[in-house]
């Protein structure tokens, strides 16, 4: 059978291998915004590094020649719990909201203060890195807090789009 291994058989992998699991990650900022290990504990989802090429296309009679064209990242989302006590989750985003926009008084800062380097990394089931990237100049492009809704009794989330220069895997 095609995909599993049975009596040394089948041409697929063995029953040993293990699999990456979309529950082992962990994420890390690196130098401008370090809110503590509880705030990154309390991080719910993140979605992986995307890359895209443009395509330039080149005409020429009746047919089209495509190339690689520019590279660009697709920002990362990163989703928390919002926990009320230590840590203020919702205070911490906001602290890192205001390393990039001096909100009160209506000012961007230069790049130098708010891009940082991050890292997200698979871990297998003892706590190792099995997968892991290098984020080059994060910044939060986009902060939302979730609705309020006095007939839900979910928890409140906090979403923040991570816009960043590139990354690398290594």
């Amino acid at each position: 059978m095609p995909g599993f291994t049975i009596n040394g058989g089948g041409g697929g992998p063995a029953h040993t291998t293990e699999t990456r699991r979309n529950h082992r990650w962990v994420w890390r900022t690196m130098d401008k915004w370090n809110p503590g290990r509880e705030v990154f504990i309390l991080l719910q989802k993140a979605n992986r590094p995307k890359f895209t090429n443009e395509e330039p296309e080149m005409h020429h009679n009746q047919e089209k020649a495509y190339f690689v064209g520019k590279q660009s990242w697709d920002p990362i989302t990163l989703t928390w719990y919002d926990a009320e006590q230590n840590p203020d989750v919702s205070s911490k985003i906001w602290d890192w909201l205001n390393i990039s926009n001096l909100i009160p008084q209506a000012n961007v800062t230069k790049p130098e203060q708010y891009k940082s380097q991050a890292s997200l990394e698979m871990l297998d089931g003892m706590g190792a890195p099995t997968e892991t990237w290098q984020i080059y100049g994060a910044w939060p492009k986009e902060v939302s807090y979730s609705d309020l809704d006095y007939t839900n009794t979910d928890i409140a989330l906090i979403t923040c789009v991570v816009r960043f220069d590139r990354a690398e895997r290594e």
